[in-house]
């Protein structure tokens, strides 16, 4: 049996997310996906384009559920986290990113 310290919310929220470098904050890669899991430790969403990520890397977050987009209202998870793994398939096509919060998240 898993073991964890938060409960978890598994879905299907169509995002659009930021990845910013701690060297070059103002700099900041966009994109879009879907957020599939998430707890108050971690968040794992799969990309339509894969970022430019890889396991260990350490990077500032931004999540907006589209609804919150469309509407114009103001909701964002941020959060500092590490990059713990991403799911490939077979023809290197990016399946998912798992990341693990170091500071927040914050909801907003």
């Amino acid at each position: 049996m898993e073991r964890r310290n938060y409960p978890r919310t598994d879905g299907f929220i169509p995002i659009e997310f930021q990845v910013r470098h701690l060297e070059t904050p103002d700099e900041p890669w966009i994109g879009r996906g879907v957020l599939t899991n998430l707890s108050l430790t971690g968040i794992f969403f799969v990309p339509d384009d894969q970022p430019p990520l890889k396991p260990g890397d350490i990077r500032d977050f931004i999540f907006t559920p589209f609804h919150f987009l469309e509407e114009r209202k103001s909701f964002i998870i941020k959060a500092r986290g590490k990059v713990m793994r991403i799911e490939m398939s077979d023809d290197h096509t990016c399946l998912g990113v798992a990341v693990s919060f170091l500071a927040g998240p914050y909801f907003g």
